[in-house]
């Protein structure tokens, strides 16, 4: 993703490394010369952002594809220090230089890297190894600023879809309802908060259950409110676990 020069610029970037190029392992420079090896770091964040294919930001080890973001600029804010802080793969002081040499002007930058005998892949920040052969990936929204912001919320994005007016029946699992599963049937095209309202009236019919809240996981992820039932591609007898804070007879 974001390749950001011609293969020949590629070329002339690994020999410019000199013999801190030929102590890279020999599968990282291999990688650095294909393209197809590069994992795309972007691809867990699509929700948020669009890839503006032949349209670029930055220039130098800064230059990346463009992007359209459906959040506004605090919440990419928020987005970026989240990634910083969450790093656990490679050596903590790594994240830290790249961080700090993204804010810097690229004269600079490329002090940086090199001081700190970082290879980036391409020319480019997004795929850098350190000298130990350990690969750094970093999204573009980390790099650049998106060139336009849209109209359609991110919070809009999973109703987009017009699902069928069809109805499925779940199975739901807690720990409150004693190894026994509860049967409810919603349509397709419901939202979450609907289903979260018909499991919530089964609770009080079937097993005198009253919930002060409630959340719905299916295959480990949360189902969000905001979503119709059928963005989750729930089959027929699909086990929802709910996670229910009862709320206390008084």
């Amino acid at each position: 993703m974001g390749s950001c020069c011609s293969h020949s610029e590629s070329r002339e970037g690994i020999q410019q490394g000199g013999q801190d190029s030929q102590r890279m392992p020999r599968a990282i420079a291999r990688q650095q010369q294909n393209g197809n090896v590069i994992q795309d770091v972007n691809e867990q964040y699509k929700i948020y952002f669009d890839i503006l294919e032949q349209q670029f930001s930055g220039k130098g080890l800064k230059r990346t594809q463009a992007y359209k973001s459906h959040i506004d600029i605090g919440q990419i804010e928020k987005l970026r220090d989240i990634f910083w802080e969450t790093r656990v793969e490679g050596r903590q002081e790594i994240w830290q230089i790249l961080r700090s040499i993204i804010n810097e002007e690229e004269e600079t930058a490329r002090f940086l890297v090199q001081e700190a005998e970082l290879k980036p892949i391409k020319d480019s920040f997004q795929h850098v190894y350190d000298k130990f052969g350990q690969k750094y990936d970093v999204p573009i929204f980390c790099i650049n600023d998106p060139i336009e912001f849209s109209n359609e919320k991110f919070e809009d994005r999973g109703l987009i879809k017009n699902y069928v007016n069809e109805t499925v029946k779940l199975l739901i699992r807690s720990v409150n309802l004693n190894g026994k599963d509860m049967e409810v049937e919603c349509k397709q095209n419901q939202s979450v908060v609907d289903l979260k309202e018909i499991v919530n009236v089964e609770l009080q019919k079937g097993n005198q259950i009253q919930c002060e809240s409630m959340k719905l996981f299916y295959r480990g992820k949360e189902m969000q409110d905001q979503y119709q039932v059928g963005r989750y591609n729930l089959s027929n007898e699909a086990i929802v676990i709910a996670h229910l804070k009862i709320l206390q007879k008084s």
